[in-house]
């Protein structure tokens, strides 16, 4: 089975269940009465899609988009929950100064929907390194994700293959069966996919993916949140969407000088990895620099 645990789990619990497994389910994360708001929201992203744009991958009777802070402002208590961050730092912030969104997609499956092909997300990147995660999925559950409605099916274990050698037995998988305010936890490397709706209702999730700070977004953040819009967002979500450089000092990219809404000269949270080998504030670039010229000079100035 896929691990599952309560809302008040240790983190490393769920941690140790997910590089293990490759996935988790923690219940009841967010309360019903948001759930309710945000499906409200998403409705009308929903309605204007329309199966507008079908393929045998992403459904014939599946709706999907991902302009998902535009229809749903709630969605962003979601996108930087504690959960979401507190998983994401232990699988991502080892490989990196800060992560941000990958992409954002709300998805309904609507009934007569057949399985999604099983997939793995992190094929979008041209590297494929045993113990190197490029990203983190979490697919909420908005409302009650069952095996009769398409339930994200996953493969447990499969993350363990490396995709440029082995093919797991995708026959092995298993349906992330939770309830409405749920969140499944994957690593990009674990095979999964949309489960066949035979049941009478739609299944509405959200799924939000987070990669490396120094990576490619799947999705352009910057147009699907424009400065404009993104001003308007908590100094957490900014730069999570990555509007803020990655790293600090002679290592930061993606840097920008000038004025800009929504622009974070400095991450929220400076003080990075340091106990990681990687530079965090000012103090810490300073004693590594004196440590380089000690080892330079032979001598302590």
């Amino acid at each position: 089975m896929i691990p599952t645990f309560g809302n008040t789990a240790p983190v490393s619990e769920v941690v140790a269940a997910l590089r293990s497994s490759g996935a988790a389910i923690v219940t009841n994360v967010a309360h019903s009465d948001l759930m309710q708001v945000v499906a409200a929201e998403l409705r009308s992203g929903f309605d204007e899609c329309a199966l507008g744009e079908q393929s045998a991958f992403d459904g014939v009777r599946t709706n999907r988009f991902n302009q998902v802070l535009r229809a749903s402002p709630r969605a962003a208590e979601l996108i930087e929950h504690e959960w979401v961050v507190a998983l994401a730092d232990e699988i991502l912030l080892p490989h990196c100064a800060n992560y941000t969104v990958g992409s954002m997609t709300a998805i309904e499956i609507l009934p007569g929907e057949d399985g999604q092909a099983l997939h793995r997300d992190d094929t979008i990147y041209p590297i494929d390194l045993a113990g190197l995660e490029l990203q983190i999925g979490v697919m909420w559950a908005i409302n009650d994700f069952t095996a009769e409605n398409g339930a994200t099916r996953v493969v447990p274990g499969s993350h363990r293959y490396l995709r440029s050698w082995h093919l797991p037995n995708l026959g092995e998988w298993l349906p992330a069966e939770m309830p409405s305010g749920s969140a499944l936890f994957y690593l990009g490397s674990t095979w999964h996919g949309g489960g066949p709706n035979q049941s009478q209702s739609h299944r509405i999730g959200l799924i939000n993916t987070y990669c490396l700070g120094w990576l490619r977004q799947e999705s352009n953040q910057y147009f699907e949140n424009p400065p404009h819009v993104a001003r308007h967002f908590s100094p957490p979500l900014r730069a999570l969407l990555g509007y803020t450089p990655h790293g600090s000092g002679d290592d930061e990219i993606g840097t920008f000088v000038g004025e800009c809404d929504g622009w974070l000269d400095t991450p929220p949270r400076v003080e990075w990895r340091d106990d990681r080998g990687q530079l965090g504030g000012e103090q810490h670039v300073a004693e590594q620099k004196g440590s380089e010229r000690l080892q330079v000079t032979g001598k302590q100035e």
